[in-house]
């Protein structure tokens, strides 16, 4: 049985990267850069204002004031030929090209215009050379990285992108995941259960949690527990990049799905991880076909799929994109009461985490009383991560994976 460190690697050694795709740069919104985006050009291109006053030569203030004629106006999208010599000075506003011979900027609030001849304005002060000046290649230099490969484009992203690539941008198209719900047992939400049934909940969960982490997702709906109905379920779902199975994956007498994802070129990675809950896990890979495909039978738990979902499906899903790798736990959460795990696997706990101002975050595992409890499940916005037979205290630094 494999640790949950040696079931990551083995999740990320097998994954692999979905082709790239163009769109534009609003259409690429949530999904993952493919290449670098390198900047083409200098940025700004010209030395520019950056506030609205006078374009001058700063030599002129030396002395803490200087009368200056105003010889040209410069508004932004415009430019001025007229060299700013000695004496002279250009009204100009933020954005605007400094004029040939100007090096600084002084603010209106410094400066007053002369009430006998407005085309002469009065400096009040001494004005450092390149004050409110950006010189041109201030904020980008031509070939430097803006965007990173593997970054999620975001609004500002978007922004970004506009201005210097153009309207095509290479992005990772987004991963498919393909979900079969099995068991006998199951009946879809919208239908009242009969004696022995119960609702699916891990399908819309499971769907809802592959949509959260930018997935398409292909629901494939409950399939019983027969050979026929499951096999086709398979098939269909080797197409996606990811099949998830909840349920149906151990060695039980209706447990069919290892049997059959073997009759569809499907090799097994591993079975069992060393967690609780989500110990069941079975992970595979189909390399044949058009392409390849991850599968992951979860466990028929919800608590059991959630976890297995946040540690390891999520892990697939970010390296299929091209996204920088980083650990599902977030470490430093400052337990606020005792805990005893007294079993023999790590427990991953719902749990709750807070901050306090100007201290560390704080995490409380929830009252929660099991996978039924689904009330206080809802709270939770994280897993406390607790060792095999231990015994923490509050005021303890402990690890949690958020969800």
């Amino acid at each position: 049985m494999l640790s949950v460190n040696e079931a990551l690697e083995q999740v990320s050694k097998h994954s692999f990267l979905v082709p790239t795709a163009q769109c534009s740069p609003l259409e690429a919104l949530g999904l993952v850069l493919a290449e670098d985006l390198v900047s083409p050009v200098e940025s700004p291109a010209f030395d520019k204002a950056m506030m609205d006053g006078f374009a001058l030569r700063s030599g002129d203030t030396l002395r803490g004031s200087a009368n200056l004629e105003i010889v040209t106006e410069i508004t932004a999208g415009t430019t001025s030929e007229e060299t700013i010599l000695s004496g002279m000075a250009a009204r100009i506003m933020t954005g605007a090209p400094m004029p040939p011979g100007a090096d600084s900027v002084v603010m209106v609030e410094h400066t007053q215009i002369d009430s006998e001849n407005v085309d002469r304005v009065q400096v009040l002060r001494v004005v450092e050379t390149g004050s409110h000046v950006l010189k041109r290649g201030g904020l980008l230099t031509t070939g430097q990285v803006v965007i990173p490969a593997g970054s999620v484009i975001r609004p500002i992203e978007v922004g970004i992108l506009s201005d210097l690539a153009g309207g095509s941008v290479t992005v990772r198209r987004k991963p498919t995941v393909a979900i079969i719900s099995t068991g006998d047992e199951l009946v879809p939400a919208e239908e009242e259960p009969g004696p022995g049934q119960i609702r699916n909940t891990n399908g819309p969960m499971l769907a809802a949690m592959a949509a959260e982490a930018g997935a398409e997702v292909h629901r494939l709906g409950i399939v019983r527990d027969n050979r026929d109905d499951l096999a086709a379920a398979i098939v269909e779902g080797l197409r996606a990049d990811i099949l998830l199975i909840s349920g149906g994956m151990s060695v039980g007498v209706k447990d069919l799905g290892p049997a059959l994802l073997a009759e569809n070129g499907v090799e097994k990675i591993f079975h069992k991880v060393d967690l609780k809950p989500g110990k069941p896990l079975w992970f595979g890979k189909q390399e044949g076909g058009e392409s390849p495909a991850l599968v992951f039978g979860l466990p028929g738990n919800p608590v059991s799929s959630l976890v297995c979902f946040h540690l390891f499906v999520r892990t697939a899903l970010s390296q299929l994109v091209g996204r920088k790798l980083t650990s599902p736990f977030v470490p430093g959460f400052l337990l606020t009461r005792d805990f005893v795990n007294r079993g023999d696997r790590p427990v991953y706990y719902p749990a709750y985490v807070g901050r306090k101002e100007g201290a560390a975050a704080t995490i409380v595992p929830l009252d929660w009383k099991g996978s039924a409890d689904l009330a206080t499940l809802a709270k939770a916005n994280a897993l406390a991560v607790f060792d095999a037979n231990c015994s923490y205290e509050a005021g303890q630094f402990i690890s949690a994976v958020m969800v």
